[in-house]
């Protein structure tokens, strides 16, 4: 049964009325409303994340892994693949460990892509395969390890805290 552990109302990048739900889940949505996915990497009680370039949004410089799927790719692969395309990692899933749904309840913003009224993005426990060297490329600066005590360093984790502290406690 998913667990909601956090709740945003009117998301500043969706026009219109909308929710933004984070749940603890080993059970996913259908993947064909699942349009993006992310890995959850421990090692040696480090958390990877990839150093987003500055064409990004700001507020994920330090973001946890995975993006958008390719055209009939499972959210599985698409988190293999966008782990090891940020960050040089590769990487087999374990399992699902919880999702985020964002429900638009207006009218459909022009040029949406997703799944509307409601799109996931799905997150997955994951395994190190093996490390390339990485300097980055366009997307990313490359790969960082992050120590459970420094965590607060990345935005992304203050955000979703609550999310992944429930991850990491579960494990």
């Amino acid at each position: 049964m998913p667990k909601l552990v956090a709740s945003e109302i009117n998301l500043p990048w969706i026009s219109g009325e909308s929710e933004h739900k984070t749940y603890i889940s080993e059970t996913l949505p259908p993947d064909e409303q699942c349009t993006a996915a992310f890995a959850v990497v421990v090692k040696d009680r480090e958390l990877l994340f990839t150093d987003l370039r500055e064409g990004e949004r700001q507020e994920r410089m330090l973001d946890i892994p995975g993006g958008h799927r390719d055209s009939l790719e499972s959210p599985a692969d698409a988190t293999v693949r966008e782990t090891y395309e940020e960050t040089g990692v590769r990487v087999k899933v374990i399992k699902p460990v919880g999702y985020k749904q964002t429900t638009i309840f207006s009218e459909k913003p022009e040029g949406y892509p997703y799944p509307y009224p409601t799109a996931h993005m799905a997150f997955y426990l994951c395994d190190v395969v093996s490390e390339s060297d990485f300097n980055g490329n366009d997307e990313t600066h490359g790969r960082v390890w992050l120590s459970l005590g420094e965590l607060d360093t990345s935005a992304w984790y203050v955000k979703n805290k609550a999310f992944l502290d429930a991850i990491l406690n579960s494990l």
